[in-house]
């Protein structure tokens, strides 16, 4: 049975905790040819301020694909800083391209979240160094 990556947040949002903290690791899908070999680690603090779902934290993985140059296999690690502000009334229903894209009801998708900040750190192209000099025939 495949593990929920989804964190009910009602009773933060109730007032009944000033803080909930997440620590987790969940799986990255394959992107463009860029695999995600071990799941991302997710560190995140929430806390409910001013009508807001504000989360911060660390998603920490692994990126793998050929390099753009010279197509040998690269390892590039990824990290993502997390510092987003949700409202918490606005979810995946309402706007599925939204910020609140990430909660379901009264849950958090964390999977969603590592997911979409992993590929907005990904850089255009991977390089196995900067010096590559590329395909030698």
């Amino acid at each position: 049975m495949a593990r929920s990556h989804k964190v009910d947040i009602t009773g933060l949002l109730a007032g009944g905790r000033q803080l909930m903290l997440i620590d987790d690791e969940v799986p990255i899908e394959e992107f463009e040819g860029i695999a995600f070999p071990s799941p991302a680690t997710v560190h995140l603090e929430l806390r409910y301020v001013d009508r807001l779902l504000h989360i911060v934290g660390t998603v920490d993985t692994q990126a793998r694909g050929a390099c753009d140059s010279c197509l040998e296999e690269v390892d590039i690690p990824v990290h993502a800083d997390v510092d987003e502000r949700i409202d918490p009334n606005a979810g995946r229903d309402d706007d599925p391209f939204g910020e609140g894209n990430v909660l379901v009801g009264g849950r958090v998708d964390v999977a969603d979240l590592a997911q979409q900040l992993v590929l907005s750190e990904m850089p255009m192209g991977l390089r196995c160094s900067r010096a590559c000099p590329g395909i030698e025939y």
